[in-house]
């Protein structure tokens, strides 16, 4: 079963720096790391029955309906593709990306595999779904 102490010991195993930025019912914890196009910060989140490594927001929504559609079509065939991980729409519309585990099937491979598909599909599509965000804004 994967605990507050389990995360913050898994973090430390590998080296991530993080800060805890909530308590109660829904421990959070706050990390990053440089990729090869982008600084990333992401976030941990641990419930009774889920752990969910998100990327929040990974970009900021479109602002017309015409590239919205666009980018909400090739996020689902990105979705298709992707092992571990999903692209996902949060209250604001944000683009968010996110890998979500239940708690009683993961364990220390399990977590490092989660922020390895975090950190790999965050770099590899991040130019390609900001672009699509950014077109009509000028």
């Amino acid at each position: 079963m994967m605990t507050p102490d389990t995360v913050e010991e898994y973090l430390r195993r590998d080296g991530w720096p993080c800060e805890r930025v909530a308590e109660g019912n829904v421990p959070t914890w706050r990390s990053g790391f440089r990729g090869e196009v982008a600084p990333f910060r992401f976030y941990i989140r641990l419930t009774d029955n889920w752990i969910f490594f998100i990327i929040a927001p990974f970009v900021l929504p479109p602002r017309d309906a015409g590239s919205a559609a666009a980018l909400h079509r090739r996020l689902l065939r990105l979705n298709q593709d992707m092992t571990l991980a999903k692209f996902a729409l949060d209250n604001d519309d944000d683009i968010v990306l996110t890998v979500e585990f239940p708690t009683q099937a993961i364990g220390y491979e399990g977590f490092k595999d989660a922020l390895d598909a975090l950190s790999y599909y965050a770099d590899r599509h991040y130019l390609e779904v900001l672009n699509l965000a950014q077109q009509g804004q000028s």
